[in-house]
């Protein structure tokens, strides 16, 4: 499959998943609800681990890979649960779409990718659009949402640049799947109490398959896509596609939600998204690694 369709997959999954996240943490503790979700994901990434290949990982390695998947999964979802439980969905997707400023600057800092001056306009926008997408959704907590889930791209952007630097020296499955699995212990043990104090018998079955279906599509899938999609494509094309993201989170949150943006989170959100397409279109055209 070309590197664009696994990213086009990976980002429509994350854009409707903030949707389904909403109505789930309307029903269930937002980490205690993670925690199962996330289970139900190193399931799937156990099974298709044990069907793969056997590599011998040196420790070093072993260490990065542990690392990195403790802020890319661990961090992570602590931060974007967090940032969804305080959020409406749209919003919560437009915040997390500022992963690929992140991944051009830490490109120029880490691999040496260039950014032309458009970048820096680019990161501009997106920054300000940032701002006003905190002050123009709602309140004080709403704007403290939004500065989690930014803090959340950036958690995840740098796990993004794992897939060019230890990861390029394995199998996908096995690195993310070591990855996941080493990075969200922390998490899982701190939320266990919650996990287990849930009124399991009281549950409706859509939350359960709701739960499941977030695990196995956003967790899994996604992930493996937009992994792949970073490989093929590099870090600069790949993140071109998260553009489609917060459009589809958005388009999600209006229809199944009845989500409305103000003016001001309506103008930020596009300043959002004007300035990582900027960014992305300077640094894809400057980038000496992608």
């Amino acid at each position: 499959m070309p590197g664009y369709l696994y990213a086009i997959l990976a980002v429509s999954l994350w854009g409707l998943n903030f949707v389904l996240l909403k109505l789930l943490v309307g029903v269930l503790p937002p980490h205690a609800m993670n925690t199962l979700r996330t289970l139900v994901a190193a399931l799937g990434f156990g099974l298709l681990f044990f069907r793969g290949p056997r590599v011998r990982i040196p420790w070093r390695d072993a260490l990065r890979i542990l690392l990195y998947g403790l802020i890319g999964n661990g961090i992570f979802q602590w931060l974007l649960m967090e940032g969804v439980l305080r959020t409406p969905a749209g919003i919560a997707a437009v915040a997390n779409a500022t992963n690929p400023v992140w991944l051009a600057l830490l490109g120029y800092l880490f691999l040496r990718e260039r950014l032309a001056p458009l970048g820096y306009v680019g990161i501009g926008l997106a920054a300000f659009g940032v701002i006003l997408l905190g002050g123009g959704g709602g309140g004080g907590e709403v704007g403290l949402g939004v500065f989690l889930l930014v803090l959340a791209s950036l958690a995840w952007a740098v796990y993004s640049l794992s897939a060019r630097t230890v990861g390029a020296r394995y199998p996908l499955l096995v690195w993310v799947s070591l990855g996941y699995v080493a990075g969200m212990a922390p998490y899982w043990l701190l939320n266990l109490p919650a996990v287990l104090a849930l009124p399991f018998g009281q549950l409706p079955a859509w939350v359960w398959l709701g739960t499941a279906t977030s695990g196995l599509f956003a967790n899994v899938v996604a992930y493996l896509a937009w992994m792949r999609a970073v490989q093929l494509l590099g870090p600069s094309r790949a993140g071109v596609w998260q553009n489609l993201a917060p459009v589809i989170g958005a388009l999600g949150g209006y229809l199944f939600l009845g989500e409305r943006l103000s003016a001001p989170a309506f103008l930020g959100g596009a300043l959002v998204l004007l300035g990582v397409t900027l960014t992305q279109r300077a640094r894809v055209r400057g980038g000496a690694g992608s």
